[in-house]
């Protein structure tokens, strides 16, 4: 089953920086989608078009059965797919994380009295029921990104977007996020220039390069030689 569909996508911000020509890719319910490419060849560019943050030049964007064209239609999308920005900060606006939280079920025409309780319930998920009063912008990075994920996943969403969301973390905090998206049954695009994320998370690998996306093999372990101070004490590798 096709979830999101993206045809013969062309967007530029000027005549001379293109950054998809006639670009297509399809994900469906089982794909958990690792987007792999280099700075400045749009991955972020890429979520926000289907979201309609940004407007493509022409294209098709279908997501759960639907064309979006008009800002109505992808309010709807954004009612249903969850969207976690690179920076959690411009995520959280309100004082309190249940607020925080809330916002979302609210949005989906929850009362407010089942928007707490769905935002209690998802906090206490994922461990962060503690956080529950806490002022939001007085989190640290790594719980303002946990946050985050949680006001995403009160939505109850068919399908997420996750746009670095481990960079800048601690090691613990890291794989609090990992084993998070492990437990999750939706299909997701996650973006990220972590090798070892991607192949820890996704079972699906694409890159963009020349305007266009292409299917990547999954990336592998592997053994290499190299020098740095401490070499000869047992270490690993992240």
């Amino acid at each position: 089953m096709t979830v999101l569909s993206v045809d013969s996508l062309t967007f530029g911000y000027s005549a001379d920086h293109m950054i998809f020509n006639e670009a297509s890719v399809r994900i469906h319910q089982s794909d958990r989608l690792g987007l792999w490419a280099m700075n400045g060849t749009g991955k972020t560019t890429f979520l926000k078009i289907i979201t309609g943050l940004l407007k493509p030049d022409s294209g098709r964007i279908v997501f759960n059965g639907k064309e979006r064209q008009s800002e109505k239609s992808f309010h709807d999308l954004r009612l249903n797919l969850g969207f976690v920005l690179q920076h959690s900060e411009d995520q959280l606006f309100f004082p309190e994380v249940i607020e925080d939280v809330a916002f979302g079920p609210l949005n989906q025409g929850f009362s407010r009295q089942e928007a707490l309780k769905k935002a209690e319930e998802i906090l206490e998920q994922l461990h962060l029921q503690h956080l529950k009063h806490a002022i939001s912008s007085e989190l640290s990075g790594g719980q303002k990104k946990m946050v985050a994920l949680a006001s995403v996943l009160a939505m109850d969403p068919k399908m997420l977007l996750l746009d670095e969301p481990t960079a800048g973390l601690d090691v613990q905090t890291r794989l609090c996020v990992i084993n998070l998206l492990k437990e999750l049954s939706v299909p997701w695009i996650l973006v990220s220039h972590d090798p070892a994320l991607l192949s820890e998370t996704c079972n699906r690998f694409i890159t963009i390069d020349q305007y266009q996306f292409h299917e990547m093999t999954a990336p592998q372990v592997h053994q290499h030689e190299h020098a740095h101070f401490f070499g000869t004490l047992e270490h690993h590798h992240d």
